[in-house]
């Protein structure tokens, strides 16, 4: 595990679209998926896998999670929802996605608004910025932790295969508690989350 530490440095450099990055200008679905293939060039997985198709934001557009282009232009504020949706769906399912959104949605869509949805933007990216160093103190805690486990056993390749699956195991526990809080947290404070609506109409019953 010695090599690690450097790798993890650099694999925990993610692409992230800025705010001045993202086009003012109303754009064709082509020019959409070209636009987020070359922002986030490095975010897929496998090679030649794709950020997004013509028929995914179709789909997002058909389920209400995007609103409807307009003379098949999407704006700004679709590009931005759009890259939401390419972050959330990483760990949420599609219909959390679309509790959390709807507000936002509703609310900050329109231009007029005092408070635009780039500015909500920009306030989000800032937030995640200043969080990227607390990640990485808390991934090489978990490092720390996971190379002190399993000391005890002899062979060098078996302490070295248990120690990656420790490291791994405490990285995981790590998403799946915080994606507790976040399905909790879409239950009581989302009203259409599939979850409030069984407790409503249950207490209805």
């Amino acid at each position: 595990m010695d090599d690690l530490k450097e790798k993890l440095s650099k694999w925990l450099e993610l692409d992230y679209i800025l705010p001045e990055d993202i086009p003012n200008i109303d754009l064709y679905m082509d020019q959409i998926t070209t636009f987020m293939d070359t922002e986030l060039k490095n975010s897929p997985r496998f090679q030649g896998d794709k950020i997004f198709t013509k028929t995914m934001i179709n789909n997002y557009s058909k389920n209400d999670l995007l609103p409807p282009s307009s003379k098949k232009k999407y704006s700004r504020n679709h590009m931005i929802l759009l890259i939401y949706i390419y972050y959330l769906k990483n760990f949420m399912s599609i219909s959390d996605i679309k509790s959390l959104l709807a507000p936002l949605k509703n609310h900050f869509y329109d231009d007029d608004r005092e408070l635009s949805f780039f500015d909500i933007y920009e306030e989000i990216y800032q937030l995640e910025h200043r969080q990227k160093p607390v990640i990485a103190e808390s991934v090489a805690d978990d490092l720390k932790k996971a190379r002190e486990s399993f000391a005890f056993v002899e062979d060098e390749k078996d302490r070295d295969l248990l120690q990656h699956f420790s490291f791994i195991t405490l990285l995981c526990y790590d998403i799946y508690a915080k994606k507790q809080l976040i399905e909790k947290m879409i239950d009581n404070f989302y009203t259409d989350s599939p979850e409030k609506e069984k407790k409503e109409k249950k207490m209805k019953k």
